[in-house]
């Protein structure tokens, strides 16, 4: 039920990156535009979530056409915790201007590795040494303007 559910989610994620994408200038002097890479993008997650979601269907269908008379109680966890990757990013965007990138990194890897049961010193130490390596390596070596949000107030 959970592969259905996220083959659904998919080709619905895929609809809308073609429909955006779809929106984009044309170049009169080319036949593709801006819009050629998000499209592919968007078609793959389509025909991906198509094909997720096309999988499960037989094994829907014999749940479906069971007689079990015992009523199943549906288990939500493994849906969150598959869409918890998405909930994260979406943090990430939201929170990294205010808080910034290092910050953001770290409080996500920390979420990551408590979720997978972790100790917690160990999720701890492990998050904040990598989220400090990845900020340095992008902000300083990389050349890439990250977020400093609260640390730009300590420096």
């Amino acid at each position: 039920m959970r592969d259905l559910l996220l083959g659904l989610a998919f080709m619905l994620l895929g609809a809308v990156v073609i429909t955006v994408a779809s929106q984009y200038p044309t170049m009169a002097s080319l036949q593709y535009g801006p819009s050629l890479f998000p499209s592919l993008i968007g078609g793959g997650f389509l025909i991906g979530g198509f094909v997720l979601s096309a999988i499960q269907l037989p094994a829907l269908k014999s749940q479906l056409s069971s007689k079990d008379d015992s009523i199943r109680m549906f288990d939500f966890r493994p849906i969150l915790l598959s869409l918890l990757p998405c909930a994260l990013i979406i943090f990430y965007i939201f929170a990294s201007e205010f808080l910034g990138a290092a910050l953001c990194l770290g409080i996500i890897m920390l979420v990551l590795m408590l979720v997978k049961r972790t100790s917690l010193i160990l999720a701890l130490c492990v998050s904040v040494i990598a989220s400090l390596v990845i900020y340095f390596i992008f902000s300083r070596y990389l050349l890439i303007p990250l977020p400093e949000g609260l640390l730009n107030f300590w420096g």
